[in-house]
């Protein structure tokens, strides 16, 4: 089906059985008018007419609070919302006046039917309001300036929030990677915001392509990107180290496909082999350098019971401590997910 999002007033689709609910979502917009145009409203419906400023304002705000509650339901993961209900308010007082549009529903993930044909699947445009046209042709020039490496204003942030754009993703990631984030710290704190507003499972695959660079693993820790899949495939790809580094990354919810992952990678971690070794040394006639001793990859030699290289400060693994934290922090999680989740 090439509509993959659905948006029912009903508590059930036909044809779509639902697999999973999420969560109820709800999204509100508000938007204020001026005295003049209030006032312009208002002699149009003293006389008896339709207030076109009115209506088109109400449409307006009706699209956004829909598409911001249906970007809501994307980034839980969902593919329909259902139970979907409209609320318009108008807030008045002396000289201003304010509407208001709460929209609500349940995000669900549903099974849909491919078999339908594709002319009851296409939804064929007709027509283009305004607003949209002009939200459009912003978009547009957003992604040309930004994918020409121009530096971020203001209003693009504020669109880019509202109107997720993939396609500038990994622009911005590049951009974050080259620039020093202390000195262009608003420009980095906007790429930030950017990257946390757009559906996490479209940067995921873009921003773990650049995991081994130190800014961008603290951007997936502070994006809240865990991505189980992709750490085990870096891990296996045999870039252990920065790997481990995201273990610590979090995500805003969990389900059995990220404890599965996670299992897998405590296990893929649990049997790396052993870089350093354990052996018996003998020393000269004047040292007490005798006996078993922890010798790390680097032929550094330890005490036996040393955890940890006491000069270059690695395991028998090869794995520096803080490292083990990084995975300990991972089996917590993975241990108490395991209690929840049945």
């Amino acid at each position: 089906m090439r509509n993959e999002f659905i948006m029912s007033t009903t508590n059930t689709i036909e044809g779509c059985p639902i697999k999973k609910y999420i969560d109820t979502i709800c999204s509100n917009i508000v938007i204020g008018t001026n005295i003049f145009s209030d006032f312009a409203a208002s002699f149009t419906d003293f006389f008896g007419g339709r207030s076109d400023s009115y209506r088109r304002k109400l449409e307006i705000i009706y699209s956004e609070a829909s598409k911001a509650l249906k970007q809501k339901a994307l980034n839980m993961g969902a593919n329909a919302i259902v139970g979907f209900k409209v609320d318009f308010d108008e807030i008045s007082g002396k000289d201003k006046s304010m509407f208001m549009v709460s929209v609500s529903g349940t995000a669900c993930i549903i099974e849909i039917n491919d078999s339908k044909e594709s002319s009851q699947e296409e939804i064929i445009r007709s027509s283009i309001s305004h607003s949209d046209l002009q939200r459009e042709i912003d978009r547009r020039y957003i992604i040309s300036q930004i994918n020409n490496s121009e530096p971020l204003i203001p209003e693009w942030v504020e669109f880019l929030l509202e109107y997720p754009q993939i396609e500038i993703i990994e622009s911005l990631i590049k951009k974050y990677i080259s620039i020093d984030i202390n000195y262009y710290a608003e420009q980095a704190s906007s790429i930030k915001q950017i990257i946390a507003a757009a559906p996490s499972g479209s940067v995921i695959p873009i921003i773990y392509k650049y995991v081994e660079d130190k800014k961008i693993r603290s951007l997936i820790k502070e994006c809240r990107l865990f991505d189980g899949e992709s750490i085990y495939k870096i891990l296996t790809n045999g870039k252990i180290h920065e790997g481990i580094r995201v273990l610590s990354a979090t995500k805003d919810s969990y389900d059995t496909n990220d404890l599965e992952w996670m299992k897998k990678i405590l296990e893929y971690i649990n049997n790396l082999p052993d870089t350093g070794k354990i052996e018996s040394v003998k020393g000269g006639v004047f040292t007490r350098d005798n006996g078993e001793k922890y010798i790390c990859e680097n032929g550094h030699k330890n005490p036996v019971d040393s955890p940890f290289c006491e000069k270059c400060g690695v395991n028998i693994k090869g794995l520096l401590e803080g490292e083990i934290k990084h995975i300990d922090s991972l089996k917590e999680r993975c241990s108490i997910i395991e209690e929840y989740i049945q």
